[in-house]
């Protein structure tokens, strides 16, 4: 009889521990977030520990919940999503359950999010959206307890958090910036960001002569299409100003440059005095839309670059027939692989250093290893289950997941260079020159959207191609070889004056200003002005531009600019005492 007890109570007691177990299931399938109670609690959805052997495709360690997930990532580049069999993306979701679906801008992107505000529906996470509208409007999840939870984000942005919870409220952190968090900087090989480019064919034909003034560069543009006229059959096209939608920084920011100044955005900063101005109405501005002014009624520039699209202007990089523009190397590098990819090494372009007559140019910045503090990724009140997420970019920050993105299968896409170099095979190099089949074949959109590893590891090894002088050297073409040994270098960049170390506050366009503030609206009202005015300018009788002019400079002063002015000069003061300066 006590037997039977015993087997009865035994199996009362079985019976209640299953139903808690399938009630814990039950809640874990549905994908509920936690709130992390603390920096060291560890999620039911997701954890780095190791669940099951290294997959014998990649040696990479799966995640322990691979439970299907789909997060669906708005990002504001125009694009197109991999083909949904991309290999690399298919094996990550194997690993790890997780699938990113990614939602390119098409169209403008002011209207994107204006309609995702008015809505109140949003996407699980965004990129390079307006975070601070985003923030104003509740939308976005604080981010600084999850990046404590887990190892590979703590140790990725801890040491940044001040500066992440100072671009917002000061408490929170609302971004995952995912570039330039280099803890050891790769060589600077050529400037990424913004510069005025030229195609080595025009450096070549003039004898090797690098322009240093905006007169020398455009009489090697003018001498060299009236030598060419027509390049493959295309008629030469002299200088391009993309003014479509945000990338009109084209059309609106060379003078900044031509001030010596590296790129702040809308203003330009004092070093001396950490006192912000405007360079749109200074000498310099004037004198720069009156010489593109000259350039359109000689042809130099024609009339359908102000109407055309992103995608238009890149094709006509990408047909060899453009010799030069002012722009982010990123914003057109598509173009620039493409004519390495057809061959036409000539025709791809190298910056140089044009600046004001006795001013040094500074298109180069220092590698900091630091952060705007309001750029990046950010994560919805509507993600469907943030610690998931987390525990995937984790996962993601693992080195060996990181080389598989950037670099793929070692022996296969890539090959060691003595102790730590790496350089790509030549099919892959070749491959990653294909904007099509990189996206397709590769997993560089999921790598260039999700926090990365950037610079060198602490042994010294690359953490991505674009880090690797050995693949730098080896990516190098015959033309290109002969190009820079008559230049006297060895890299592009080198054209250039060294890196600028900025100051902690730097840059000026990463500030968040607080929307329907006096400061967001003069600043909206400015660059509504500049838009308004330079195209006017660079196409006006040239008798009439000092008249238009004078007009321009009245209506951006009756901005109250002094308004946007003021809130920057408040925001480095405040950034800079932050950082102890």
């Amino acid at each position: 009889m006590k037997s039977l007890k015993k087997l009865v109570s035994v199996l009362l007691l079985l019976t209640l521990v299953l139903s808690l177990a399938a009630c814990g299931g039950e809640q874990q399938a549905q994908g509920t977030t936690p709130t992390p109670s603390s920096p060291t609690s560890t999620s039911s959805s997701g954890t780095n520990q190791p669940a099951v052997e290294k997959d014998p495709e990649t040696g990479l360690t799966p995640m322990a919940n691979r439970t299907p997930i789909t997060f669906h990532m708005f990002i504001r580049d125009p694009g197109q999503a991999p083909d949904p069999n991309n290999p690399v993306l298919k094996k990550i979701t194997e690993l790890t359950g997780v699938t990113i679906e990614f939602e390119f801008l098409v169209g403008d992107l002011n209207e994107k999010v204006g309609v995702l505000l008015a809505s109140g529906e949003y996407p699980d996470m965004m990129f390079g959206a307006d975070a601070k509208k985003f923030f104003d409007a509740g939308a976005l999840v604080p981010l600084e307890d999850y990046i404590m939870k887990y190892p590979n984000l703590r140790a990725h942005y801890e040491p940044f958090m001040d500066k992440m919870k100072a671009g917002f409220d000061g408490e929170h952190a609302y971004t995952l910036e995912n570039y330039n968090l280099e803890r050891i900087a790769s060589p600077i090989f050529q400037n990424g960001g913004a510069g005025f480019f030229l195609q080595k064919a025009v450096i070549e034909d003039a004898g090797y002569k690098v322009p240093k003034t905006v007169d020398e560069y455009f009489t090697m543009i003018n001498n060299y299409r009236a030598k060419y006229p027509t390049i493959d059959g295309v008629p030469t096209i002299g200088f391009e100003i993309l003014c479509d939608g945000w990338r009109d920084f084209c059309l609106r920011n060379p003078a900044l440059h031509l001030l010596g100044s590296t790129n702040e955005g809308d203003v330009i900063v004092d070093q001396t005095t950490l006192k912000s101005s405007l360079y749109q109405i200074t000498d310099t501005a004037k004198a720069w839309y009156r010489k593109l002014n000259e350039e359109y009624h000689k042809g130099t520039i024609q009339p359908e670059t102000f109407t055309q699209t992103y995608d238009q202007y890149i094709a006509r990089i990408s047909s060899g027939a453009v010799l030069g523009m002012f722009d982010q190397f990123w914003n057109f590098q598509q173009a620039d692989n493409t004519l390495k990819a057809d061959g036409k090494f000539e025709r791809s372009y190298i910056c140089v250093p044009l600046a004001n007559p006795g001013l040094k140019d500074a298109y180069l910045e220092a590698k900091s290893g630091t952060i705007s503090g309001t750029g990046g990724i950010t994560v919805s009140v509507d993600c469907k289950d943030v610690d998931r997420l987390m525990a995937y970019y984790d996962w993601l920050l693992n080195r060996e997941v990181q080389d598989y993105l950037a670099w793929g299968v070692e022996g296969k896409d890539w090959v060691k260079v003595g102790t730590v170099g790496k350089a790509l095979t030549p099919e892959r190099r070749e491959l990653m020159r294909d904007t099509a089949k990189k996206r397709d074949l590769t997993g560089d959109t999921l790598w260039q959207y999700t926090p990365k590893m950037q610079g060198l590891y602490p042994d010294g090894a690359p953490c991505s191609p674009g880090d690797s002088e050995d693949e730098f050297l080896a990516s190098t073409s015959e033309y290109e070889q002969k190009f820079f040994t008559a230049l006297g270098i060895k890299y592009p960049a080198q054209v250039l004056s060294e890196p600028k170390k900025m100051p902690a506050y730097y840059p000026v366009w990463s500030f968040a200003i607080e929307d329907g503030s006096p400061a967001r609206l003069a600043h909206a009202k400015l660059e509504d002005v500049c838009r308004k005015y330079d195209p006017q300018l660079i196409m006006c009788d040239p008798a009439k531009y000092d008249a238009l002019w004078n007009e321009f400079v009245a209506e951006t002063l009756a901005g109250k600019p002094e308004d946007y002015l003021n809130e920057v000069d408040r925001q480095i003061q405040e950034k800079m005492a932050a950082a102890g300066n």
